[in-house]
């Protein structure tokens, strides 16, 4: 990266705009940034770092502060930096936040920060963010990176110097991105653990599953089954127990099998034995009720035979009865005949209400409408010239029209006569600008040209030799030739006036004819203008006719717009014009149907009143025939008549099946009856107390066996369970168990935690190789800077196995042989280390990572070295400009100020404020 311009706009102590143009300094060498103490020299640090990460170079200047108190108010705080990188140009403006004066009213509103970047193609990045981040694409470098390899800031010499491992391990990390180290580091671990607790949870369900184990307190397995338990069992030794476990259960399983069989048989024969003495005894009941309940079959048949014989008696009622619905049913018709003539003289009836009130409706609509056609027709007969009125009123609105055109054509060709004239001006003073120059040279040529002529005799005396005659007068002797002027113009001189007189009257008479041309343009406007201030105005001066003319127009504006409102009201009364032709007629259509909707009720009214009366004498005379007021009741009669009939019908019937199920149950009885009396006299009668007692002790037998059984099948399936998952997880352990150790030994060697070693993780060690060559590389200047008396050396053995290590620094003292930390060094001998390392970083970034960095910044430092070493830190700092590159350094000291020809002189002003200028 190399700074092409910075320009600073009330930033720091500079008040106003300052611009600083870096090309001027050259593609290499050293240049000094020097000036009075407080002055602004960092300044120009802050500036380009700030422009291009949006913060100072040190770390004690915030954004916010970098607004100048010496600015006036409204001077805008900004950067603008112009800078080549890879060979491509790039502008990048920015401005912090601050507050400046409103735009309007009295106060101070925020001034939000800004950025913008614009690229070589002329594309622009805009906000903050978005310049940040190209920035960074860009140069490869954030701003802390910046400021270690490229702009050594006031106060940072030691940071990279005095860093422990930890320290410069984040230095490193984001300088040459070995942060995918840590993320594997950070793997392995995550890792390693991951499977550690893989096995414990392992380890914790087989622990779980042999809790689960279920024992018949079986002597035999007592010892083993407590120790299982305790978990000091060896998982080997737990399966094996438990596949003889399960074995003796096995074993009780099957002879517990064998017993339930004996005894189901047993339970068999008795439950047998029961069943038959139960229904021994349960036929010797069913004889006896049965015959109780023949007793009271035969008395129920004969209560049956009575109560069908007094049915049988009411026969002659039911024919009664359907006589009666017969003749109900034949005058049913008529009530449907009575219904209809009820409902058509309730429609009729209707019919007159609706009409009569339809009738009231028609005549009020007729009045109404009468009224509104007479209105109507009034309003669209005062509405009938107002076509000619709105023509008329267009036209004077056309006339004004072109007489305002007319008069704005007017004063936009006095306008431009005035233009014109001040075109004329110019032109004339060109022309006696160029005339009276051509005159001076003319006469300038003359003077000349008499002079040349004048001194001819001169010229050829300075020519005549002796014995040679005279071009003049032939004499081969010269006693007294004529002696040249020394003021006498060359023949050269006089051409010169010549050409340049010749070439003024060319001028003068270009400048002539272009002074004509525009003398006529104002004359043709003159006259146009007058010709149209006569026609329209009547006026013959071009100053009087201006002022009319506009007076005129706006006047005619106003004349127009008042034209407009009167057309517009107009146009109103036009559309309504138009709206009455069209409602008129329609409003006589509705009236001649009001008519005709009036007189068609009066008609229906007539029509319906003789309709009412007929239907009311036929009503009278179908009543007084009719046995019941309507079809409903009629109905209703029927159906009593008709229900009373089915009810007799259905006791008489009931009456017949009861005395016919009497009769049935009667013989069932009879033939149960022998039937019985058989069985018993073909059966034996068994005791049934003993059998049953024996039923019960076997019942309890066979619960005892099947309870054991239950619990022998629990404990085969539970413990087969538990065998089958701790073969499972033993094999899983173990698997686990080689994976975790492998593991476990790479993610500590990785990490650094190896117990009885030194802590170096692997990033460290990655970056011990990059350490290692910006030690090398820092060496190479500390051993010129410091005549060859100190190195400095990567600490290999930390001493301590506790903390972290591998980046530890020390230095050798090849004056005593001794090898030390560095933070021993002195204050200069500290300073000189310290730039060392610092350009040692900056060389290796750039060969290890491709970042381009044309330009070093080196601030202050150099007032701590004596001159045998403020020479040698100056060498250093020279070889650096080798393959152009630029080192800027700032710094008080006197003797770099006379060794330093490129310089940025920055010096405080007395009204305040500072200013910088560059001395070649």
């Amino acid at each position: 990266m190399r700074p092409l311009k910075l320009t600073m706009s009330a930033f720091g102590p500079y008040a106003g705009r300052m611009e600083l143009d870096f090309e001027t300094l050259g593609t290499g060498g050293l240049y000094l940034i020097t000036g009075d103490t407080g002055a602004g020299k960092t300044t120009i640090f802050d500036a380009i770092s700030f422009a291009l990460f949006g913060e100072a170079s040190g770390g004690s200047r915030e954004p916010g502060m970098l607004r100048s108190k010496y600015a006036d108010p409204a001077t805008p705080t900004e950067v603008t930096l112009v800078f080549r990188y890879a060979g491509k140009e790039y502008t990048i403006t920015r401005n912090p936040e601050y507050m400046r004066p409103k735009g309007r009213g009295e106060g101070l509103t925020k001034q939000t920060a800004g950025a913008t970047l614009v690229c070589p193609d002329g594309h622009p990045v805009t906000r903050p963010k978005e310049v940040n981040a190209a920035i960074r694409d860009i140069l490869g470098l954030d701003r802390e990176q910046f400021a270690q390899v490229a702009m050594i800031a006031q106060g940072d010499f030691l940071k990279l110097l005095l860093a422990d491992t930890r320290e410069r391990q984040k230095i490193f990390r984001s300088i040459f991105h070995t942060n995918l180290y840590v993320e594997l580091q950070d793997q392995l671990s995550k890792q390693a653990n991951k499977v550690k607790y893989q096995w414990e949870d392992v380890q914790n369900s087989i622990r779980q599953y042999v809790e689960g184990i279920l024992w018949g307190e079986d002597p035999a397995f007592a010892d083993q089954i407590r120790q299982a338990k305790e978990g000091t069992l060896p998982v080997a030794e737990v399966l094996s127990m438990l596949d003889s476990l399960l074995d003796s259960d096995a074993a009780t399983r099957d002879t517990l099998e064998e017993q339930l069989q004996n005894t189901e048989k047993e339970l068999e024969t008795v439950v047998a034995l029961l069943t038959k003495a139960e229904s021994y005894q349960k036929r010797k009941q069913n004889l006896a009720l049965a015959g109780e309940q023949e007793v009271s079959a035969r008395l129920l048949l004969v209560r049956k035979q009575e109560a069908l014989e007094a049915e049988q008696a009411r026969k002659p009622q039911q024919d009664q009865l359907s006589v009666e619905m017969t003749a109900i049913e034949l005058s049913l018709p008529e009530y449907d005949h009575l219904t209809a003539l009820e409902t058509a003289l309730s429609s009729a009836q209707k019919l007159q209400k609706t009409t009569e009130s339809d009738a009231v409706t028609a005549s009020k609509i007729k009045s109404t409408l009468s009224a509104e056609i007479d209105t109507l027709k009034e309003e669209r007969k005062s509405l009938e010239n107002i076509g000619a009125e709105k023509e008329k009123l267009l036209r004077q609105k056309q006339e004004q029209h072109q007489k305002r055109d007319s008069l704005q054509k007017l004063t936009a060709d006095i306008s431009k006569y005035h233009t014109q004239l001040d075109n004329w001006k110019i032109a004339q003073e060109l022309y006696l600008a160029a005339s009276e120059k051509s005159t001076r040279l003319m006469q300038e040529y003359d003077t000349k040209n008499t002079a040349f002529l004048d001194e001819q005799a001169g010229i050829i005396a300075g020519r005549l030799k002796d014995g040679l005659p005279c071009p003049v007068c032939g004499s081969v002797h010269h006693p007294s030739p004529a002696v040249m002027s020394d003021t006498a113009p060359t023949e050269d001189e006089v051409k010169k006036a010549r050409k340049a007189y010749e070439k003024a009257i060319k001028d003068t008479e270009k400048t002539g004819a272009a002074a004509a041309k525009e003398k006529g343009k104002v004359s043709t406007l003159e006259e146009s203008i007058l010709k149209q201030a006569a026609t329209l105005m009547g006026l013959q001066e071009i100053g009087l006719a201006e002022s009319a003319a506009q007076d005129a127009v706006s006047a005619l504006k106003s004349s127009i717009e008042e034209l407009d409102s009167r057309i517009q009201i107009i146009a109103r009364g036009q559309d309504r014009k138009n709206h009455l032709d069209d409602l008129i007629p329609k409003k006589e259509k509705e009236l001649t149907a009001a008519e005709e909707r009036l007189t068609a009720a009066k008609e229906q009214m007539a029509s319906s009143a003789a309709s009412i009366q007929s239907l009311t004498n036929q009503l009278a005379v179908l009543r007084e025939k009719l046995a019941f007021k309507s079809k409903a009741a009629a109905i209703a009669q029927r159906n009593a008549l008709d229900a009373e009939r089915k009810a007799l019908q259905s006791a008489l019937n009931a009456a017949e099946m009861a005395y016919a199920r009497a009769k049935e149950e009667l013989a069932a009885l009879v033939a149960s009856i022998q039937e019985l009396k058989k069985q018993l006299a073909e059966s034996t009668e068994i005791d049934v107390q003993t059998q049953i007692e024996k039923k019960n002790a076997l019942n309890e037998q066979k619960a005892s066996i099947m309870k054991e059984q239950k619990a022998v099948y629990t404990r085969i399936t539970s413990n087969t369970s538990c065998l089958k998952n701790i073969q499972n997880k033993s094999a899983a352990l173990s698997a686990l168990e080689e994976k975790q150790k492998w593991l476990r030994a790479l993610s500590d060697t990785a990490n650094g935690t190896i117990k009885g070693k030194e802590k170096i993780m692997l990033e460290t060690y990655i970056q011990t190789t990059y350490f290692d060559r910006i030690v090398a590389r820092a060496n190479v200047r500390l051993m010129k800077m410091t005549g060859g008396q100190y190195d400095l050396k990567r600490r290999k053995d930390s001493g301590s196995i506790q903390g972290k290590s591998g980046l530890e620094l020390d230095v050798i003292d090849h004056y005593n042989g001794t090898e030390r930390s560095v933070k021993t060094l002195s204050g200069g001998e500290s300073f000189k280390a310290s730039l060392a390392l610092a350009l040692g970083l900056s060389d290796e970034v750039q060969m290890s990572t491709g970042i381009q960095l044309d330009t070093l910044f080196v601030d202050e430092g150099f007032g701590s070295l004596d001159p045998e070493s403020l020479n040698q830190a100056y060498n250093t700092l020279a070889g650096l400009t080798e393959g152009n590159r630029l080192v800027g350094i700032i710094s008080h000291v006197a003797e770099l100020k006379e060794r330093i020809d490129k310089q940025i002189v920055v010096t405080k002003e007395k009204s305040g404020g500072s200013k910088a200028a560059i001395v070649m």
